[in-house]
């Protein structure tokens, strides 16, 4: 993107990239804005009590290659209610995790509870 505005610049034409975000950019907005905001934007009202990401390999889905939702792997988050601690589940495998690593973590699905309940 970098270079197109450059090549836009010098030819007179940089109105045409106004306002152009580049797919990094807005995924570097997104995470950010899941990660620091809308923990603070939910927090008084509700509890995040799992998360489940979806991993594929990089090639998955390009040309016509198999479906991305039956390749790769999924991992589950779910906090302890009793200890408060979270735990990351994979098949059988089941293990503590650090809930920083949560709020960074390339959510699918997000499971919330709303407080008082």
């Amino acid at each position: 993107m970098k270079d197109l505005r450059e090549l836009l610049k010098k030819h007179g034409r940089e109105d045409l990239g106004a306002g152009v975000i580049e797919k990094g950019e807005l995924v570097d907005v997104c995470i950010n804005f899941i990660s620091k905001s809308l923990p603070d934007l939910l927090s008084h009202k509700y509890d995040l009590v799992a998360n489940i990401t979806h991993n594929i390999p990089s090639e998955v889905g390009r040309e016509g290659k198999v479906d991305p939702l039956q390749e790769g792997t999924y991992r589950c988050h779910v906090q302890h209610k009793g200890t408060q601690k979270w735990y990351e589940i994979q098949d059988l495998d089941v293990r503590e995790t650090m809930p920083q690593l949560i709020g960074v973590s390339e959510a699918y699905i997000m499971i919330f509870e709303k407080k008082g309940l």
